[in-house]
């Protein structure tokens, strides 16, 4: 194991030196759990997937001893500490229980053809010779399609993207001005108005997302608070922005990288859906999962010690060989479960909605004939969690043209 923990831990310290299949390989084979300063790197998939559902792990950071915030405002952190994604055990299990409607099959499913139009619209605006994917296309459709779930007018959306864009901005950052907070709680201020008004105005309609939270924060027997409910759709505005964005740009990355998926897509475009899952294993958008003990757990023979820090490597265990035969190798309709949406009760609600999403984007542009990367070179950008692309450029030739929804609607139907 001779210099596997420093390397290890320079996986946290440069996101940079992360597509290392040689480390992964070793981490497997010498130490699908390793302790290294201080703290726990867990690549294995049957380790990753046993502590990503046990209860003494647990993602609030404000739970470790010392309680760590979650952002430098107060007023944020009152709003970001009530949201699901920063809660556990009864508290989480409660919140994801009235929540999860908003992700179930049936509106999913509901929402395919409103996602197939929207693809449909963004790529015929991107214009039909060179465009960048992901201001075309990775970042304006997650938003798109919350603000349909939501059944938003249109001329609601850019404020949306906005504020959603101005919150994600917001975790863990620290060292801001007063003007620069100040301008963040305007920005706050706002979206709250927007929200009761828009609860107001919803509460009569039946079969509404928003009125259906709203009538969970109201009267004696109220399931959420009234901050509960804001900061439940403050999660649908911002639930899994940047997520979708890279899911959709590493999809699309590995479509250029290999011409005969694209053919393959063109011919049987029903097969989308797994090719989105064999992107996701082989480049996860989501790289890690921070957690913290609040008790000792013992794994493979070790110890990990109340309070300690565990990382949990979604995208090294999703290179697991023991789970997935030649790991490094791209091949769609794999067995096994990859872990790029995460495992247990944490597991990413949005994740149905994103391979809707990246699996449409992928049908329609390899329904043009002649696809390519460039002109240019794609920017790749790695943070601390996330894997994704700042500029993802293509080119189209005019001899291939993207799905019109009649066109579209056609393959659909042949291909059933």
């Amino acid at each position: 194991m001779s210099g596997l923990p420093s390397a290890g831990h320079a996986l946290l310290l440069d996101p940079s030196t992360r597509d290392d299949p040689t480390l992964y390989r070793r981490l497997h084979a010498e130490a699908p759990v390793l302790r290294t300063a201080g703290l726990w790197l867990v690549s294995g998939y049957q380790q990753v997937s046993r502590l990503a559902g046990d209860p003494r792990l647990v993602i609030d950071p404000r739970a470790g001893d010392p309680p760590l915030p979650l952002t430098q405002s107060e007023r944020l952190e009152s709003i970001f500490g009530r949201m699901l994604s920063f809660r556990d055990g009864a508290a989480h299990r409660r919140l994801r229980q009235l929540v999860s409607g908003a992700f179930s099959a049936r509106r999913t499913n509901a929402l395919e053809q409103t996602v197939r139009d929207l693809v449909a619209d963004l790529v015929a605006q991107a214009g039909d010779a060179e465009f960048d994917v992901v201001p075309a296309i990775a970042e304006r459709l997650p938003v798109l399609t919350t603000c349909r779930l939501l059944d938003l007018p249109t001329e609601h959306w850019s404020r949306v993207d906005a504020w959603a864009r101005t919150l994600t901005g917001q975790l863990f950052r620290f060292g801001q001005s007063a003007d620069q907070l100040a301008e963040v709680h305007r920005q706050v201020d706002e979206m709250t108005r927007f929200i009761d008004d828009l609860a107001a105005h919803r509460r009569d309609r039946g079969g509404d997302l928003v009125a259906e939270l709203f009538d969970a924060a109201q009267g004696a027997d109220a399931r959420l608070s009234h901050d509960e409910f804001v900061s439940f759709v403050v999660l649908l505005f911002i639930n899994g922005l940047e997520t979708a964005t890279a899911a959709i740009s590493i999809c699309v990355a590995q479509l250029l990288r290999r011409p005969e998926l694209a053919a393959r897509l063109r011919r049987e475009p029903d097969h989308a859906p797994e090719v989105v899952d064999e992107c996701l294993r082989l480049d996860s958008p989501v790289w890690l999962a921070a957690r913290r003990a609040l008790a000792p757990i013992e794994v493979d023979g070790q110890v990990i010690e109340a309070n300690d820090p565990v990382f949990l490597l979604w995208a090294v265990a999703n290179r697991d060989p023991a789970v997935f035969a030649h790991p490094d190798e791209f091949r769609a309709g794999r067995a096994g479960r990859h872990l790029a949406f995460g495992r247990g009760p944490h597991h990413c609600l949005g994740a149905a909605m994103a391979r809707v999403q990246a699996a449409e984007v992928l049908r329609q542009l390899a329904a043009y004939e002649h696809l390519r990367a460039g002109p240019g070179p794609a920017r790749r950008r790695h943070t601390a969690a996330l894997n994704t692309y700042d500029s993802l450029p293509v080119t189209v030739t005019p001899a291939g043209e993207p799905l019109s929804r009649r066109a579209e609607a056609r393959l659909h139907a042949t291909s059933r």
